[in-house]
């Protein structure tokens, strides 16, 4: 673990500050590297009560899954494309065809904390400790010191990296001198957990649709959203008058409960019965009459919490060897970004970039990229919020109608409101990492974004998919139609094979080579390298093999010797 003050500093270990989703699945990824860490949090190590977060992409809820080692199995209820329903009318879904966006997980976040903790207690290369607040941070050319107050007095670890995953008021970011700019009190959210069998098919497993009720009868000029999770819970989210409650402070940040202006019980009741009658009224085409079913359905409710919402960014995600991730980071509105799955994106795009610092595989630049691309990615998320907010919190007469011409002419196309909709948005724009130092300049409009999780074969014969072959090294894709009538690992030595792993065993980073019967857009014998955090780095085409060595390379943030001499 990293060395007190007093001893000879471990260079090759990382403090994490924080025990949430972002800080436990730090530590996890750090340890999938095997870097040792030390976990520091002012809790006592128990998961808190509520689910706030509820949303994962797929590809991030498969990172987490990952870490955890089967323990959210069932923990998760796959969800459809968000559905939205104006009073009593349904938005038509995207039609067959359209862009669609990316499948989406709903997860609780108490399991989810539950699970990355028992995965923390269960490795050997973390150490924890709790009960421990922040008092100083200072740093040299070479290594961090975490100064902390316990139960037992002062302490100082000292390590080569500190990753500040200690939420909204950050006493790491305060004591590195990054500012956090923003937006405060852009909406308020009173958020409800509610057990709740609603008429279902037994059969159907078919992923489930959340629903956004926009001017509902039974909460006019705002909007409830109804998402679904695991085992029979729904997640209901309502939008509140922002003319009660204060922010406790000037940087208060991310969810903030709201504090002297308690939600009435009796009318939190009356919310949640008027929500479950339209939910279980509605047909599957979501249309249903005002007043919902005539009975209202059993229900148990299972947590409450009143919540402003912030939007801020900090300036710099690094300061020198202190790093920012989660909501030390950022604050984004949650109908845009849920701020779990943007944490856990941060972890896993810094996870591989610290290991190989550490290992001396690769130069210090790379952490640097971890700021470059992951601010720019929750700074997109930010504008988007922006033009969400003027949809879901109109301010005045031109933005109310504005809405309502908005919805009338998602219903007339019959499709789906881009503007809500996030991933559709990302897929109308430029990669989410264009214009990373890491990527291989390209005519492909797909380097820089998440790689499709396409069918692989890998070197041993086995069959699986690209994301079980990802958060390790690098991974070289060959597009070879037909290679699934090859039996076992033959095709390792046809063709260019055995020239391919020549050039790859020289590489300074575990890289594997995996072939594939066929990707989009990609013709035969065309090379794709995806990083280990599922992005595509380069996309080379048939006859430029030469150059994989210079792309690998410079994945990492190494100069191929040829660049190096120019």
């Amino acid at each position: 673990m990293p060395g007190t003050a007093g001893s000879h500093p471990h260079r090759d270990s990382v403090i994490v500050v924080g025990a949430g989703p972002a800080g436990l699945s730090c530590a996890l990824a750090l340890a999938r590297h095997g870097v040792r860490t030390l976990l520091v949090d002012a809790g006592d190590g128990t998961p808190r009560e509520g689910s706030r977060s509820c949303g994962l992409d797929a590809t991030t809820y498969a990172f987490a899954a990952g870490l955890t080692g089967g323990r959210l199995d069932g923990a998760a209820q796959p969800w459809a494309p968000l559905r939205i329903r104006r009073r009593a009318a349904a938005v038509p879904p995207a039609q067959a065809g359209a862009d669609a966006p990316a499948e989406r997980y709903g997860v609780s976040q108490q399991l989810l904390e539950a699970a990355l903790l028992a995965a923390v207690r269960a490795n050997s290369l973390i150490t924890t400790v709790w009960r421990h607040k922040v008092d100083a941070v200072d740093q040299d050319e070479d290594t961090v010191t975490l100064t902390a107050r316990g139960p037992g007095g002062t302490v100082r670890w000292r390590a080569a990296w500190l990753v500040a995953c200690d939420g909204h008021r950050s006493p790491v970011r305060r004591a590195a001198g990054v500012r956090f700019p923003g937006r405060p009190r852009v909406d308020r959210l009173l958020c409800a957990d509610v057990k709740v069998a609603l008429p279902r098919e037994p059969w159907d497993e078919s992923p489930m649709e959340p629903w956004l009720f926009v001017d509902p009868p039974f909460q006019r000029d705002a909007t409830v959203l109804a998402q679904p999770l695991a085992s029979d819970v729904w997640r209901l989210t309502w939008q509140l008058p922002l003319a009660h409650g204060v922010a406790k402070a000037a940087d208060a940040t991310a969810l903030i409960p709201v504090h002297g202006d308690p939600g009435d019980p009796r009318r939190t009741a009356e919310r949640v019965r008027a929500v479950l009658r339209t939910l279980e009224s509605m047909g599957s085409d979501g249309e249903g009459p005002d007043g919902g079913a005539a009975e209202d359905p059993a229900y148990d409710l299972l947590w409450t919490g009143e919540f402003e919402v912030h939007q801020r960014l900090a300036r710099r995600f690094r300061a020198g060897r202190v790093l920012l991730a989660g909501d030390a980071a950022h604050l984004v509105h949650p109908n845009v970004a849920d701020g779990v799955d943007l944490a856990l994106q941060d972890v896993r795009n810094l996870a591989w970039k610290l290991a190989l610092v550490l290992a001396r595989r690769a130069p210090e630049r790379l952490v640097e990229t971890y700021h470059g691309e992951r601010r720019s990615a929750a700074r997109r998320r930010l504008a988007y919020g922006e033009d969400a907010l003027h949809f879901l919190s109109p301010r005045g007469t031109a933005q109310k109608v504005g809405r309502r011409l908005t919805l009338m002419g998602a219903r007339s196309k019959g499709t789906t409101l881009r503007r809500l909709d996030p991933r559709a948005l990302f897929a109308d724009s430029s990669p989410e990492y264009a214009g990373s130092p890491l990527l291989t300049p390209g005519r492909v409009p797909g380097i820089g974004a998440v790689a499709d999780d396409v069918a692989v074969v890998r070197a041993d014969g086995a069959r699986a998919k690209l994301s079980d072959c990802l958060d390790r090294g690098l991974v070289v894709l060959l597009v070879a139609p037909g290679i699934e009538v090859w039996e076992g690992a033959r095709w390792r030595d046809a063709g260019v094979m055995p020239v391919l792993r020549a050039r790859l065993a020289e590489l300074p980073v575990a890289t594997e080579l995996v072939v594939t019967p066929g990707y989009p857009g990609a013709a035969a014998h065309t090379l794709l390298l995806v990083r280990p955090d599922g992005y595509l780095a380069a996309w080379l085409p048939p006859g430029a093999d030469d150059d994989l060595t210079a792309a690998a390379l410079r994945a990492i943030g190494r100069r191929a010797p040829e660049e190096a001499a120019a």
